[in-house]
């Protein structure tokens, strides 16, 4: 994945993020409702985008809301009508939002504004110098509240979010050549996870991953000179997990100014808690094929836009028509019930549905209690009557085709001995659970990547996880692997070396190789197994031991230290004394407020794992999966 890896990380709590993003935003809206009053909203490109992630516009038009204007065009007014601005917290936003309340720099003597009043909604934390100008300008008399909704992240799954800051999140953290962006992405990264940690009302302790010898910075060099310094491991964990605890102490100072700053995670009850993880974390699970069917789909499909999909249906007239469907669990219950599934169980649990409804079907069981046995044309013309068929026949067709393309693709590629193959690289163990000597695998791995019929995708894949595998490689290693015909181009070359930059060193001396790792690994030496009948991978990511271990009070402080230097005494550091409580700040009348929508569930054992530079579907299926 992209940072998605999608720069992305994953959290686990029983309210979906889909589902809050929608109540904030639909609440902001209706809060401002007195009587049938028509109102306007007005939005800014960047919230606009927000606002789509959970709404559909006729949700928000539903709400007695006459038009949804942009905020950077011309605009109809409305002077009768209440505006309803939602918007980023940045200067231009607010500066364009007081201009609506200015007289007519062109007719001085009309004085009437563009709307009535204003009701504020940013998407984030307005900074205390837009504020300001806020209360001082002329739009202020106007205004009839200011409210934080905490909002800023993109809800990619009921468990899963964004907060990808830039088009290229994971170059702009590793590469050295993007140092004037990584300031900027973290920044960025950490506002938005404060709005997730907000969103979902909860008070949480920060921890974070720490590389035994990491770098303050970034070094070494995307060309393909090795002669910079050696495995480079930034602190891009300890920086996210630092800012964030910044960012939670400006705001927890804020909300709780009448507790004598007293922490409120030292007076209530809770077991929240933030893992910071960087992507070097654990560099097998973005190299290893995943078999499961949403895996597969993102990995060898081309999909357009991220998640969209263009396949044949046949339509009632016979003819075949192209239609794009969007593999989303907001649109596709069948994807979410399917996604995790093995690719090779997919296509059972499609035909297990279809035969559950005609034993189900009414007409058919009629007919079979009059002793009629209906042949298959019949079933099928019964069935087709039935609402519930016609709505999964579009379902069936398309997941049909996809699991049909995702295992033509993977038996041209021969994936399933590949990924045998990577397997034993991880686990250095066979299917029959044998060790696997790395002799052994050094020759397959030169044959494999000699063999012309590998797909290109494949062979450099394959050989990343080698070096990952080894802790690096010589001068010598790359050598020798330059002389298996078409292996690495001059770019191929350049990004094995560039592994430095996630802490695999790869200029290693000869008397360097046979030497154990400094750094402990949290991925292949845990939770491994083979159970070919369940189609379970030997290999399970790091996060799952993270996770299990945080669970179990055992994760090591050394490697995964706190943000603060002491917790409260006497409270066992896998159940984190906290609750939380209504996130709700008044400054006189209209000045500024928390949306806070208070449930049922807040604070109940919350786990937010946060992985800078994007995380796999290997790893967010670990996370449903241990949820």
């Amino acid at each position: 994945m992209d940072n998605t890896s999608r720069n992305s990380p994953s959290h686990s709590h029983s309210r979906s993020l889909v589902e809050l993003l929608r109540k904030n935003i639909i609440g902001a809206i209706s809060s401002t409702v007195k009587g049938n009053r028509w109102r306007v909203v007005v939005v800014d490109r960047p919230s606009l985008k927000v606002v789509s992630m959970a709404l559909e516009m006729q949700s928000i038009l539903e709400q007695n809301v006459m038009a949804v204007q942009l905020i950077t065009r011309n605009r109809q007014a409305y002077p009768e009508m209440d505006a309803i601005y939602i918007l980023v917290p940045c200067a231009d936003s607010v500066m364009r939002m007081i201009d609506d309340f200015k007289p007519d720099p062109g007719h001085p003597e009309n004085h009437q504004t563009k709307y009535a009043h204003a009701h504020l909604f940013f998407t984030g934390k307005l900074p205390e110098l837009l504020f300001s100008q806020l209360a001082s300008s002329a739009a202020a008399p106007y205004i009839k509240g200011v409210t934080e909704l905490f909002v800023e992240y993109n809800p990619f799954e009921s468990r899963v979010f964004l907060t990808t800051p830039s088009k290229q999140p994971f170059y702009s953290l590793y590469s050295p050549h993007a140092a004037d962006k990584i300031e900027r992405d973290l920044d960025a990264a950490s506002d938005r996870l404060l709005s997730v940690i907000a969103a979902l009302e909860i008070h949480p302790f920060v921890r974070f991953y720490r590389p035994v010898n990491p770098t303050s910075s970034n070094n070494g060099s995307d060309s393909g000179n090795d002669s910079s310094q050696d495995s480079a491991c930034p602190r891009i964990a300890e920086d996210m997990a630092r800012r964030l605890q910044l960012k939670l102490n400006e705001h927890y100072a804020h909300e709780y100014s009448d507790t004598d700053n007293k922490d409120p995670r030292q007076q209530h009850n809770s077991d929240s808690v933030v893992i910071v993880l960087d992507r070097s974390i654990d560099m097998f699970a973005p190299l290893v094929h995943e078999l499961t069917y949403q895996a597969m789909v993102h990995d060898i499909i081309d999909l357009g836009d991220g998640a969209k999909y263009i396949h044949e249906k046949k339509a009632a007239n016979g003819q075949v028509e192209r239609v794009e469907a969007e593999l989303s669990e907001k649109t596709d219950w069948l994807w979410e019930k399917l996604r995790h599934e093995h690719i090779g169980s997919v296509a059972q649990k499609l035909s297990d549905r279809v035969e559950r409804l005609m034993s189900e079907s009414t007409g058919i069981k009629a007919a079979q209690s009059d002793g009629k046995k209906l042949t298959l044309t019949e079933m099928k013309a019964t069935l087709a009557e039935l609402p519930e068929f016609k709505r999964l026949q579009s379902l069936y067709s398309l997941h049909s085709d996809l699991a049909t393309q995702c295992l033509e693709i993977s038996s041209k590629r021969n994936l399933p001995a590949l990924v045998n193959f990577e397997q034993e690289i991880v686990t250095q163990t066979s299917a029959d659970g044998k060790h696997v000597g790395q002799m052994s695998l050094e020759t397959r791995l030169i044959a494999l990547l000699d063999d012309e019929g590998l797909d290109k995708s494949d062979r450099i894949r394959l050989l990343f996880l080698y070096l990952v595998y080894a802790n690096g490689g010589s001068a010598e290693d790359r050598r020798r692997l330059e002389e298996v015909p078409q292996c690495l181009t001059i770019n191929d070359k350049h990004a094995a070396i560039n592994l430095r930059q996630l802490g695999i060193p790869t200029n290693k001396k000869q008397s360097e190789l046979n030497k154990p790792s400094a750094k402990k690994t949290y991925s292949w030496d845990t939770f491994t197994h083979a159970d070919p009948d369940k189609h379970e991978p030997w290999f399970a990511p790091a996060v799952k031991r993270i996770i299990f271990e945080q669970l179990n009070g055992d994760l090591d402080d050394t490697l995964f230290p706190w943000t603060r230097e002491t917790l409260p005494e006497n409270i066992p550091k896998h159940i984190l004394n906290v609750t939380a409580t209504s996130l709700r700040r008044n400054k006189g009348t209209w000045e500024r407020k928390h949306q806070h929508s208070k449930s049922e569930d807040s604070g109940k054992g919350t786990m937010i794992i946060y992985i800078a530079g994007g995380m796999t579907f290997s790893e967010m299926r670990t996370v449903y999966e241990m949820t």
